[in-house]
């Protein structure tokens, strides 16, 4: 899939399903503190265009993601 196939606000859900990893994965990366999260009434959601740009800066140090 394209980056543009997926809605302009992503869930946990759609974060877990393009990096390939779990539930409680996902939700753990979430809460790296350079993760652009938003939190509204305790749900969680990230703007598609801002996690595309925390992706990429992730591939010049792919060390930084703890889980």
């Amino acid at each position: 899939m394209n980056k543009s196939d997926y809605p302009l606000i992503l869930q946990i859900k759609d974060v877990k399903e393009i990096l390939g990893v779990s539930r409680s994965t996902a939700y753990e990366i979430a809460r790296e503190p350079d993760f652009p999260l938003l939190v509204i009434n305790c749900r969680k959601i990230v703007y598609r265009d801002d996690f595309f740009k925390w992706l990429d800066s992730k591939r010049t140090n792919p060390n930084v993601i703890s889980a």
